[in-house]
């Protein structure tokens, strides 16, 4: 299977990973540069206390965060290429553990993208949630001009610096884009339906590379073990998409962004 596919307007690269899933690089649309590289470094699982078991069974592990890298050794079936009316999707399933995992890169003629990963329990016992960490690094037309805005009263307002931005109550629409100042290109981010997530952003800086882990520094949460007061108004930014999903009884759960091209 080649890892270059030219469908619908897009021009993509993938590959699969040793921890990340299938990571998209070098993706055009309409022949300009959109993505330099996105995929899902890891999700993290968190059980809290069951009630039903027995306490002598806890153990101070028993509860998490468990750390699942989904790559090469977790592949359970080759990874696919499938066709549907206006796009194609790239998919993967994933095994580890107790865990069961397909994840999806979706590409639409009309310039929408879906990194989503399709969760499907049960995990230890029913009280845990999952964290998928998506890290997208936006390249739209060119590195040097990039400016994140966020979502409020209904108009968009700039990131200056490094931070962590929360989903707000627009669901019915974009929460943060990524802009170009010079062509006013933008690729916009929406949180799937029902979905708490949460937006990193981060200053690129060499030694921020793959592979990623759980932990930074002093064994700090990654990516907030990074965020500073670095400027990033046009500087090149790299984003992390983090969603939250709690374990209920509509498993399987499908989270992950909505993106966006918008070409000017």
């Amino acid at each position: 299977m080649t890892n270059t596919i030219e469908l619908c307007d897009w021009n993509v690269h993938w590959r699969l990973t040793e921890s990340a899933g299938i990571a998209i690089y070098l993706a055009n649309y309409k022949g300009r540069r959109v993505l330099w590289e996105g995929s899902l470094p890891f999700v993290v699982i968190d059980h809290q206390v069951d009630h039903q078991r027995d306490d002598s069974e806890e153990t101070s592990h028993s509860h998490g965060p468990f750390w699942v890298p989904l790559g090469a050794r977790t592949l359970a079936e080759p990874v696919r290429t499938n066709e549907f009316r206006g796009g194609f999707e790239i998919a993967a399933d994933f095994v580890a553990g107790p865990f069961r995992y397909t994840q999806l890169w979706r590409f639409h003629k009309d310039g929408r993208l879906g990194p989503w990963l399709t969760i499907y329990g049960n995990g230890v016992h029913d009280s845990h949630t999952y964290h998928p960490h998506w890290r997208f690094d936006f390249d739209i037309d060119g590195s040097q001009h990039d400016v994140l805005q966020i979502r409020e009263d209904n108009s968009w307002t700039d990131i200056l610096a490094e931070g962590w931005f929360p989903a707000g109550m627009n669901e019915d629409g974009a929460q943060w884009r990524q802009i170009d100042r010079g062509t006013k290109a933008s690729v916009s981010i929406r949180p799937h339906h029902r979905e708490d997530a949460e937006l990193y952003a981060l200053r690129y800086n060499d030694g921020e590379w793959p592979p990623f882990t759980p932990h930074g520094p002093s064994g700090q949460a990654f990516p907030a073990a990074f965020v500073g007061e670095e400027k990033i108004e046009n500087e090149d930014v790299t984003l992390w998409y983090v969603g939250h999903v709690h374990y209920d009884h509509s498993f399987p759960f499908t989270a992950g962004p909505w993106l966006e091209v918008r070409k000017k």
